[in-house]
């Protein structure tokens, strides 16, 4: 899951204009959750592979919608407590940040749920493609 989440923040560093080590490792930290939780449902999608179609893209939206939701608020909170500590962010102005994300981080997923929700449809069927590969080799 490390490598995984080390290769989506390398692509959002290169989509947000370039390469930099130290601002992405907070996207890192925070889509190690995320990342995960697909590979448990992609698991779930190769244990039962007749599952219908509307239901297999109702469960991408949401869970297009809950990975950035998560990331953008609960994610960004985390980092934010890592970088200043925790007496500082709550007790400080940056409480009104953290504030900030958990106002804001339901509008974001809901703009970007049109992008997330077809790369999470592909991704899913990726993962069961991979895993039915490795089990008819086996």
């Amino acid at each position: 899951m490390f490598f995984l989440s080390f290769i989506i923040t390398l692509f959002a560093n290169i989509a947000a204009g370039g390469i930099s080590f130290g601002g992405g490792l907070w996207y890192f930290l925070t889509s190690i959750i995320p990342v995960s939780i697909i590979a448990g449902i992609s698991g779930y999608f190769q244990a039962f592979r007749k599952v219908r179609l509307w239901v297999y893209w109702i469960l991408c939206a949401f869970l297009g919608f809950l990975i950035p939701l998560f990331m953008g608020s609960v994610g960004a909170a985390l980092m934010l407590i890592l970088e200043y500590g925790f007496d500082r962010v709550m007790y400080s102005s940056a409480n009104d940040i953290m504030h900030d994300y958990f106002k804001l981080a339901p509008q974001y997923a809901l703009m970007v749920l049109p992008v997330t929700t077809p790369f999470l449809a592909l991704w899913l069927k990726g993962m069961q493609a991979l895993l039915t590969y490795i089990e008819n080799k086996s």
